[in-house]
């Protein structure tokens, strides 16, 4: 880490359009080794794009490649190495380690990284190497294996929360961002499995931080986690930490009886829903089966379901502040 490398080296990283992206997910048994810590499954192979995503680690216990793999692997948590645990990478191999990203290992000497055959890392002469640090055949060799680097972006903050409508508030902050060229909201459910959830390109300012925002329109129940993908020209990918919202299960409307024959009741809070609302039956195939719009709040809403056959189905509330709100209900 004693030697800064330029920062043309680090541009030059291109990104493979046709590799797989693994995603440390867990880190159970013999770790990297096991396809199932991986999101897409299965062990990291030639060509693969490896992310390890900030809170998560994950730990080489064996001398895990024969092969000589090149891996493009981006350390956002943790890359532990057990004694025996060594990655022997191809020559076009690549390894950044981002802001509050680690490399670690127990000390031990048989814990080792080579790319094409140079040694880049060794447990027992450079213990734990902090981000922002970059490696690459163009590197030295350990004990200096890993330059500095400047990164082409910051987050330098990040934060997520709930608001009265049932919406999820995203704002971020960042600095440093001339080479990055759009931001993507992803959202998760389990923290495991993303899904985009909003794009929007980068600011062309002169500030040195710009801010962001964007708005998750329907929390349901549960958990919900959100990262920021900064994707740069040279299509360079960077995440930011993950944060989350816990939603409660706070309703808004109750329906009565339930399960229902022929006449529906709903209460609903007139205090928080915002007119004109609409209410739809769907059923649980999620084909529409009734909608009724309201301009103004009634004091009562009675629905005559009786047409509808027997089953299960999901009552739906929505209204103009955003408000979008479930209930199953069963009819007999």
């Amino acid at each position: 880490m004693k030697t800064v490398l330029p920062l043309l080296l680090f541009l030059h990283i291109t990104f493979n359009t046709h590799a797989a992206i693994r995603t440390v997910i867990s880190n159970t048994g013999n770790g990297w080794s096991v396809a199932g810590n991986w999101s897409a499954s299965g062990v990291p192979q030639d060509g693969d794009i490896v992310l390890i995503p900030a809170g998560m680690t994950i730990t080489v216990k064996s001398n895990v490649y024969s092969t000589f793999p090149n891996l493009t692997i981006r350390v956002y948590g943790t890359l532990h190495f057990a004694p025996g645990g060594k990655l022997d990478l191809g020559s076009n191999s690549t390894i950044n380690i981002y802001t509050n990203g680690l490399i670690t290992s127990t000390g031990s000497p048989s814990s080792v990284i080579t790319i094409g055959n140079v040694n880049k890392y060794s447990g027992n002469t450079d213990g734990t190497i902090v981000g922002p640090a970059f490696a690459s055949s163009a590197s030295g060799a350990s004990p200096t294996g890993f330059a500095q680097i400047i990164l082409p972006v910051k987050f330098q903050s990040f934060h997520v929360k709930p608001n009265t409508k049932k919406q999820g508030l995203i704002a971020w902050t960042v600095s440093d961002e001339e080479q990055i060229e759009s931001y993507s909201i992803e959202k998760s459910s389990d923290g495991r499995n993303w899904k985009l959830l909003s794009k929007q390109l980068a600011k062309k300012t002169n500030q040195l931080q710009n801010n962001y925002a964007a708005i998750d329109s329907f929390l349901s129940t549960g958990n919900h986690y959100y990262r920021i993908l900064a994707t740069g020209f040279n299509a360079e990918l960077f995440y930011s930490a993950i944060e989350k919202i816990e939603e409660r299960n706070t309703k808004l409307f109750s329906v009565y009886p339930n399960p229902v024959s022929s006449q529906l009741h709903l209460n609903i809070d007139q205090t928080t829903i915002q007119a004109p609302f609409t209410i739809t039956i769907y059923t649980m195939n999620s084909m529409k089966a009734g909608q009724f719009r309201y301009e103004k709040l009634p004091s009562k809403i009675e629905l005559n379901i009786s047409h509808l056959p027997k089953g299960t189905y999901r009552v739906t509330l929505a209204d103009s502040g955003g408000t979008n709100q479930d209930q199953t209900i069963i009819i007999y």
